[in-house]
């Protein structure tokens, strides 16, 4: 920076500056302290769906425990009829001497193998239903030694396996009986009861809570990992800031180069260069690109604010600002135009203090005509440039020696003015006769408007 630097190019990059620090830190805040979105809990509706599934599981138990006492009975009886009771072999007794031997007992009937199996069956199907159930009911339902006895019982009826000839199948049959006969299966009932109870409980609890549990969803991972991308976007930032920056500070010195060598050459009796070159460089446009600056951080805010949850849309709105905010701000540059032209002309002057002054060039030219002057003295060589300045100021100057000097030889003679103090004469409103031009001398009008004559510029500037 120097003292060619604009006091709006220094304004601009402070405001811009100012706002990509606090969009930017509003970013990565917004961005760090993203939570996910609130979904149902799956572990809350696993545990239901599970609980639901121990509750079936315990009243299909229940079940087969009510139908296995319904069918043990059942089977005793049809087992009776079917003569699957294994006949106990008898002691031989030595009979005493001299008594006669009796005659053998006639031989039992042989078991029905037409209906010794289906006799079984159902009993033994409800045995190998309940059987299934003892680990699950056993967590729910301390086991005491008669509930034991009837699970041990359930299980060896339970593995009974008929074979496919009859001989295996009244085997079978007869293994189940003894299994069952004397098993206190009705105590399973009970144990199947209470279970059924408290799991269905359970199930109810557990399906109450899984309508309300939720947890926070895990942030996508994106493209890029989450804090690659935040530093991704905060860097771009900064490189845009250190661009406008560089770009200010080029433009100044470009000032400085242009008219620091050109000082000399007004000394050497080339004034007109020195003004010339503070016309051309006042018409440029301001170094420095806030409009970068200020898209990417307001872009990036937006998309931190709009989306949290994905920082790669966080880089892809800081880089999508940064070229809106770039069109928009040579949008603006451009239909400015030449409305800055003579302040920044005159800030130059103040600073250079060229031998040709400015205030009588920019007063030979037309307010609101400017975009026609440069024009014209844009597509005018170096020479030329300096040339139509100095005839701009020398016009000027007649003019405004003109003005004076016809101001002065208007003034009334002494006799006629009034005395210190004294009223106005009537016809001399303020002292002066009626008809002569107002005092304080003839410079021109702000805005001139006094063509130089013999330039080769067209009338009317």
């Amino acid at each position: 920076m120097n003292v060619y630097t604009r006091r709006e190019e220094m304004r601009w990059t402070l405001v811009a500056l100012v706002v990509l620090v606090l969009t930017t830190g509003g970013s990565v805040a917004r961005l760090m302290t993203a939570k996910g979105a609130l979904v149902p809990d799956p572990a809350a509706i696993a545990s239901a769906k599970n609980a639901d599934a121990r509750a079936t599981q315990a009243k299909s138990c229940n079940q087969a425990a009510d139908k296995l006492n319904t069918e043990i009975p059942v089977f005793r009886a049809s087992a009776k009829a079917a003569r699957l009771a294994v006949p106990v072999p008898s002691a031989t007794v030595p009979l005493p001497r001299g008594r006669k031997v009796l005659p053998p007992k006639p031989k039992e009937k042989e078991p029905d193998i037409e209906l010794a199996w289906p006799t079984a069956m159902p009993a033994w199907k409800q045995a190998k239903a309940l059987a299934s159930c003892r680990v699950l009911l056993e967590g729910v339902v301390a086991a005491t030694p008669e509930t034991t006895k009837a699970w041990d019982a359930v299980a060896a009826a339970a593995s009974v396996a008929p074979g496919d000839d009859h001989k295996s199948q009244v085997e079978a049959a007869r293994q189940l009986l003894a299994a069952l006969e004397n098993a206190p299966t009705e105590k399973l009932l009970d144990v199947t009861k209470a279970a059924d109870a408290t799991l269905k409980k359970e199930s109810e609890a557990a399906a109450e809570k899984a309508k309300t549990a939720t947890i926070r969803e895990a942030l996508p991972p994106g493209l890029l990992p989450r804090q690659l991308a935040i530093g991704l976007g905060v860097l771009i930032g900064v490189i845009t800031l250190l661009a406008s920056f560089l770009s200010v500070r080029a433009a100044a010195s470009r000032r400085l180069a242009t008219l620091m060598h050109l000082r000399e050459a007004a000394k050497q009796g080339q004034p007109g260069l020195q003004a010339a070159a503070i016309l051309t460089l006042a018409a440029t446009h301001n170094g420095g690109e806030p409009g970068l600056v200020l898209g990417a951080g307001l872009g990036g805010l937006g998309a931190a604010i709009a989306f949290p949850v994905d920082a790669d849309i966080f880089v892809a709105g800081v880089m999508i600002g940064l070229l809106l905010g770039l069109g928009i701000q040579w949008s603006l540059r451009l239909s400015q135009g030449l409305s800055s032209w003579r302040r920044r002309a005159t800030e130059l002057a103040d600073i250079e203090k060229p031998a040709t002054p400015i205030v009588l060039v920019l007063s030979a030219v037309h307010v609101g005509r400017e975009a026609e002057f440069w024009n014209f003295f844009s597509n005018l060589s170096p020479p030329e440039q300096s040339n139509t300045v100095l005839q701009l100021a020398s016009q000027a100057e007649e003019q405004i020696l003109a003005a004076a000097e016809a101001s002065a030889t208007s003034m009334p003679p002494p006799a006629f003015q009034q005395p210190h103090g004294s009223m106005p004469a009537p016809g001399m409103p303020g002292g002066a006769p009626s008809g002569y031009p107002p005092q304080g001398g003839g410079f021109p009008p702000q805005g001139g408007g006094f063509p130089p004559q013999g330039g080769g510029m067209p009338p009317g500037y």
